[in-house]
């Protein structure tokens, strides 16, 4: 019986063109996932842009808020009401020489815990670092809350001192920078403690670090040691607004709101001082925070209400037509140690 062999077949290989048509399809599968990583990057760093942009804008209302809370606050020290005072870029000497004034003169005073400056105003202290044109300001002061003795004083620092001790006659308070002015009493006799001046200005600069960027920035001019001293808060704050609520029938609640945000808003300062910074009770801080870098192919075209020019004229920002993604902030804060004494 005879058998054919069979004839083994040699593999041939690929192709050129089965090896072009891989070649593509790898190089397809390749730019796709680029495109994807890309695509996902840039969604990536848009979305930290936007956390960062409401952290700072949540972290820059939740401190002007907890200030004002609390602005007016003078602890135990006795005074007939509250009076302008020496100009927030003073120093610490200037400050504590106006206190003493107010603690000697009859009625004894303290001074204002709020005050509002218009842009103007602001611009012209020539002691806010890089101030942001058309932008206002505000003034907070108060004492710490936390009492310390009169041995723990920092250097340079003001320091208010009240008595608790009926041996002080007529004792109203006493204000220095030195422990050896301060000598009230507390009720064992012993020197009472004493509690820092707090003096502050919240403004918009123009840049955080300003040798280096121009990122607008919530910043705070601050009374320490002998002078005064800025300190940015948070990046991205690129408008701030106030509204002041006035009590003029002595019931801590407002009864007429006023605003210092205009261009030209000297009528509304001046409607101000006549309500009597005395009578503020409280503040409805407006705040624009914008995201620190551009995103590519967005354009801000919205506008942003930032306040009051006066009593009722809206005061209005942007449109800016850049690619910077902005959010808006408002709300209201009560100055409880001034309204909740007229309750």
């Amino acid at each position: 019986m005879s058998t054919t062999p069979r004839t083994r077949r040699r593999q041939g290989g690929f192709s050129i063109i089965e090896l072009m048509v891989g070649v593509t399809l790898g190089l397809m599968l390749v730019a796709g996932l680029a495109l994807l990583f890309a695509n996902s990057s840039q969604s990536s760093a848009e979305h930290e842009k936007s956390l960062r942009q409401i952290e700072n804008g949540r972290y820059a209302v939740d401190l002007l808020t907890e200030d004002l809370s609390v602005a007016g606050y003078f602890g135990e020290a006795v005074a007939e009401g509250l009076a302008a005072t020496v100009s927030p870029c003073s120093a610490s000497a200037a400050v504590a020489a106006d206190l003493e004034a107010k603690r000697a003169a009859t009625p004894a005073t303290l001074p204002f815990g709020v005050q509002g400056l218009t842009p103007e105003e602001a611009a012209a202290l020539g002691c806010l670092d890089h101030h942001l044109a058309g932008t206002p300001a505000i003034v907070v002061r108060r004492l710490a809350t936390a009492a310390v003795p009169v041995a723990s004083m920092e250097a340079g620092h003001v320091y208010l001192q009240a008595s608790n001790n009926p041996a002080d006659l007529n004792a109203t308070y006493l204000a220095a920078t030195d422990a050896a002015s301060l000598v009230l009493k507390d009720m064992d006799g012993t020197v009472n403690k004493v509690r820092r001046y707090v003096s502050r200005v919240y403004y918009v600069s123009s840049c955080s670090d300003c040798a280096v960027d121009t990122i607008p920035t919530l910043k705070r001019l601050e009374l320490q040691g002998g002078g005064v001293v800025a300190a940015p808060l948070a990046e991205g704050i690129e408008r701030i607004g106030f509204d002041y609520g006035f009590d003029t029938d002595a019931n801590g609640v407002p009864d007429s709101w006023i605003g210092l945000n205009g261009a030209g808003a000297s009528a509304a300062a001046t409607a101000a001082a006549a309500k009597g910074w005395e009578n503020a009770v409280a503040v409805r801080v407006y705040l624009v925070a914008r995201t620190t870098e551009p995103s590519p192919a967005f354009n801000d075209a919205r506008t942003y209400e930032i306040g009051l020019d006066g009593d009722a004229t809206p005061v209005v920002a942007g449109p800016f037509n850049d690619a910077f993604k902005r959010r808006a902030y408002v709300t209201t804060a009560r100055l409880n140690s001034i309204a909740g004494l007229r309750e």
